[in-house]
């Protein structure tokens, strides 16, 4: 699994230093960026690019500590999410064929762990994202060294972010199912306190005053979420990813009252504005188009049918019950 590197440093007048980095195996991808020696502790942004991209899946990028077992994937307590990388991008992804920025740092913590890469053997850490998690094929470690601090590093606190849809917990870079004009209510907290600035990653969506909306039902969106950071937390940054599938259609009643001998008006279209078909299988219940007249007696049961329209919504049959008083 873990791949020896070749690697090219070339010198150039205006650009400085340039990392390229492939495994020797002939894996894929090839990472380029300056080179990962001497960093500053305190935090270097490092901006790169990634030619020959897999096909197969997107590629998560992490700051790790190495692997004690050679062979093994680093532990994802050491893990710190720095990017995600498809080749299309969207989803609240970065694309493969723009630059990918991270910053990294000596100190740095995860959820669960405050890690030093003065003591332990750091770097950063490629492998393919959820879609193809257990394929090993393209896991590359990069090694990386920083310059010795003269002053304490300060380590902030990773924050943490928490994002519940319609009171239901969602978990980062994890799709859910969102239906087309479905009720999505969104709430979003920090561990930290802070403020969290919520977004849509994506024009299949629109999101507003704690509203996600999907304007198709078909294609995946995303919501992008972060903090700002303080002298205490650390900026947050997630991903939550959703797929989205027809909507369903509903109309304004499904039961109601009405005297004996009397007429109503139904509703003549669906929450989608789609017209409703009525038929009664009753003498005791007519039907002409939208208009209802009844008779004498206990009630009836009508037949409610609505077309569906192709990656929008789907057909709608259902049945209405009618109490004649």
């Amino acid at each position: 699994m873990n791949k020896f590197i070749r690697t090219v440093v070339a010198i150039g007048i205006a650009f400085g230093a340039t990392l390229v980095a492939t495994p020797a195996d002939a894996a894929t991808f090839t990472w380029s960026s300056r080179p990962l020696t001497n960093l500053d502790p305190a935090g270097t942004r490092i901006t790169g690019s990634i030619t020959n991209f897999p096909a197969k899946s997107g590629l998560y990028i992490f700051q790790c500590v190495k692997a004690k077992v050679v062979g093994e994937r680093p532990a994802s307590d050491t893990c710190f999410d720095l990017a995600w990388v498809t080749a299309a991008g969207g989803q609240g992804s970065t694309s493969a064929k723009d630059p990918i920025s991270f910053t990294l740092k000596a100190q740095y913590s995860t959820a669960t762990k405050s890690l030093d890469c003065s003591v332990e053997e750091c770097g950063v850490f490629f492998r393919y994202d959820r879609s193809a998690g257990t394929d090993t094929s393209e896991d590359y470690f990069l090694p990386m060294t920083f310059v010795a601090s003269t002053t304490p590093v300060v380590t902030k606190t990773i924050d943490s972010i928490a994002l519940t849809l319609n009171g239901v917990a969602l978990t980062k870079n994890v799709p859910v199912n969102l239906g087309y004009r479905a009720k999505a209510t969104i709430t979003a907290t920090a561990s930290s306190g802070l403020p969290v600035t919520v977004a849509s990653a994506t024009p299949d969506c629109t999101y507003a005053n704690g509203s996600l909306t999907a304007l198709k039902g078909s294609g995946i969106c995303a919501l992008s979420v972060s903090t700002e950071g303080n002298a205490t937390y650390d900026i947050a940054r997630a991903n939550y990813p959703f797929i989205l599938v027809p909507g369903n259609q509903k109309i304004a009643l499904t039961t109601f009252g009405i005297k004996k001998n009397t007429t109503r008006v139904l509703p003549a279209t669906t929450n989608f504005g789609t017209p409703i078909v009525y038929k009664s299988n009753s003498k005791l219940c007519k039907v002409e188009l939208t208009l209802l007249m009844v008779g004498k007696g206990k009630g009836c049961v009508l037949t409610a049918a609505a077309a569906g329209k192709d990656q929008m919504w789907l057909p709608l049959k259902t049945t209405v019950k009618v109490n004649i008083k």
